[in-house]
């Protein structure tokens, strides 16, 4: 499958811009089984990551369509056989300039940038790369330890000259081995967040429209209480973690309506996408006490403003969009979208074709 990118010389268009470096993208094509005749490099983006990141929320909110990328891309594929891109917008403007792509590579795991629809249209395969998973997980962990022992509260406590013992939530207090965590969506990052608690000796409890039994087996977390429905998942667990993609179908999904199904006790945590969570009324929830508290690496505006009422409220955990930002998980990611592609070529792997039943190869 795709060995024709391995047997005819190739013309691949790079498109870094400012988290990752140019020659490292390059590099990994060079490491890869494409037989890359010619190495086109472009850069997509403001350099200030501050002004990035707006730009980021919009992609991931709204998509491709209508970010500007600049004449230069447009005029360098038009010839390309393979497009290798970071966050670059792949509109379907930009894909009816694209006569001759045969594939599109993004070395990252969300592919709200690409126009999936449209590349499936012109039978291209579009492959990500899951680099951050690991990251994201260790992060999770982390904030469903600290929400439920607060850690963070009795630091800043200690900053401040106190000596605090006594919390919101000491009255119904716990240790994580003893509570249990439900998992709204078995994706790469919930199956491995999956696995790394099922290890610390959690009960875990998952929700996924399309996952069954036999594939959790095969997914080596056999051990997940599969629940039915998302309401049973929200009924037990004492943390609710939210691994979805953000689709029109999840677009403000979890709600009101199923925030009122969790317990008092419980706590929320989405280090996925700001989008797929209802902020104004998780606001409402916590301010009300119908939930115990949450945790939120992502929002629905990025940052948050000044005087959101998030910010006041001892229960909440905020943290600036850093769950999958480590150094190793940027800089390896080439590699590993290289690595991927490499898997498809060789051995006909492919998991990472996020449009393989749309498109004929």
């Amino acid at each position: 499958m795709l060995d024709h990118l391995k047997e005819e010389g190739q013309v691949v268009l790079v498109v870094n811009d400012t988290y990752m470096d140019i020659d490292v993208m390059c590099d990994a094509i060079v490491q890869s089984s494409i037989n890359a005749k010619e190495i086109r490099r472009c850069t997509f983006g403001p350099k200030d990551k501050g002004d990035f990141a707006t730009i980021q929320l919009e992609l991931e909110t709204n998509g491709p369509e209508n970010i500007a990328i600049g004449d230069e891309i447009y005029e360098q594929i038009e010839d390309a056989d393979v497009l290798f891109i970071h966050f670059c917008p792949v509109s379907e403007k930009l894909l009816e300039k694209a006569k001759d792509l045969k594939l599109i590579m993004t070395n990252r795991g969300g592919v709200e940038h690409i126009n999936v629809p449209a590349a499936s249209k012109r039978n291209i395969p579009v492959v990500n790369c899951i680099r951050n998973a690991e990251a994201v997980c260790e992060f999770a962990i982390g904030l469903m330890i600290d929400l439920s022992r607060d850690i963070s509260l009795a630091n800043r406590s200690l900053h401040e000259g106190g000596w605090q013992r006594e919390f919101y939530n000491t009255s119904f207090q716990r240790t994580l081995s003893n509570s249990k965590v439900g998992l709204i969506g078995l994706g790469n990052v919930g199956c491995l967040l999956a696995r790394k608690l099922l290890a610390l000796g959690v009960e875990v409890l998952a929700y996924d429209a399309f996952t069954d039994e036999e594939m959790l087996k095969k997914k080596r977390i056999g051990e997940v209480m599969l629940c039915k429905n998302v309401d049973d998942l929200l009924r037990e667990a004492d943390f609710v973690s939210l691994h979805l993609r953000l689709v029109k179908e999840t677009e403000n999904w979890f709600d009101m309506d199923k925030i009122r199904k969790m317990k008092k006790t419980a706590y929320l945590l989405n280090t996925a996408r700001g989008g797929i969570l209802d902020y104004d009324d998780l606001r409402i929830a916590l301010k009300e006490g119908i939930i115990a508290g949450a945790a939120l690496d992502v929002f629905d505006h990025e940052p948050p403003v000044e005087d959101d009422p998030l910010k006041q409220m001892d229960n909440v955990i905020m943290t600036s969009h850093l769950g999958g930002t480590t150094l190793d998980s940027f800089s390896l990611s080439p590699y590993l979208a290289a690595k991927d592609v490499t898997a498809i070529i060789a051995d006909d792997v492919t998991e990472r074709i996020v449009n393989l039943k749309q498109i004929t190869i």
